[in-house]
């Protein structure tokens, strides 16, 4: 039986990491100030680097893992740590931060009808009804924000979010794989690790073809480092020990809130206008990842 400064405890967890999470796009943006989109992704795998030896070392595992688990760290590693960073900054150059919110609040549902593909299970039909409804609109939202001529830069980066979801969801999956044999936390902290050969070149070579001539602003270190630290690890870390505690039902309800929290942040931080079908979509994305999690 659960106390109640546990579950206090699991709650306060859970609401940091999420509004934090819910803050990732906002960072994204503010780090444009003065760095780029392969500098906001590629290049967060340096800070981000620094803090997962760290953490492994504090927890007492190897800076690599076993030779067994690398197909599906890479899988992780893939999705998770390089191509969901790199196409939603890309995508985030055309796409309000605010969008960009709703259309990744689909990725739950996503995730979910591709693990119940390759778990070969049956879920209600409600699931199904769902997961339709919540796609379509996200692909309402996206043709009428970004417009529906082909080859718009708009219009590329919202199919860049759309492609960034699937990238996600393939790193969920593969992580998860293994969490019944290592923590979540070291699981991430190894996808950080073995990244590095593939984005730390990348990030160099963009770096010395498109030189930071001037001394980023405060913000975009802030934006930059937020990414690197807490949207890869520390808010990992903490959504994973309140999930714990609270259990995995009731947490993927509180998950529901992060978009609405992109999008008053994006008013608040950015001074942006969040368009009315926005909230739209944001309310059938919501309900339709509701209704997924209680009949999956």
């Amino acid at each position: 039986m659960q106390t109640q400064s546990e579950l206090f405890r699991g709650y306060l967890f859970s609401l940091v990491a999420i509004f934090g999470f819910g803050g990732t796009f906002i960072a994204v943006t503010l780090g444009f100030e003065s760095f780029d989109a392969i500098t906001m992704s590629m290049g967060r795998v340096i800070p981000a680097a620094l803090l997962a030896v760290v953490a492994l070392k504090v927890m007492k595992q190897p800076l690599l893992p076993p030779r067994e688990a690398y197909p599906l760290i890479i899988g992780s590693s893939l999705g998770v740590i390089i191509g969901f960073p790199l196409l939603s900054a890309l995508a985030l150059q055309e796409v309000p931060p605010a969008d960009a919110g709703v259309i990744g609040a689909v990725t739950p549902l996503v995730t979910g009808s591709i693990a119940v593909l390759i778990g070969h299970k049956k879920p209600k039909p409600l699931f199904w009804a769902a997961a339709a409804l919540g796609t379509i609109a996200a692909m309402i939202l996206a043709y009428t924000r970004g417009g529906s001529e082909f080859g718009g830069g708009a219009f590329w980066g919202y199919l860049a979010l759309a492609v960034a979801v699937l990238f996600a969801s393939m790193g969920h999956i593969s992580g998860a794989k293994l969490t019944a044999k290592y923590s979540p936390f070291t699981v991430l902290n190894w996808a950080v690790m073995i990244s590095i050969p593939v984005q730390l070149p990348i990030a160099l070579t963009n770096w010395a073809i498109n030189p930071i001539t001037e001394w980023p602003t405060i913000s975009a270190w802030a934006g930059f480092l937020f990414v690197s630290w807490f949207s890869l690890a520390i808010g990992n870390f903490m959504l994973n020990q309140g999930l714990h505690i609270i259990g995995l039902v009731k947490g993927p309800q509180l998950q529901l809130i992060q978009p609405v929290v992109t999008m008053v942040l994006a008013i608040v931080i950015l001074h942006q206008t969040v368009a009315p079908v926005t909230w739209l979509a944001a309310a059938v994305i919501l309900l339709s990842v509701a209704i997924s999690q209680r009949f999956k």
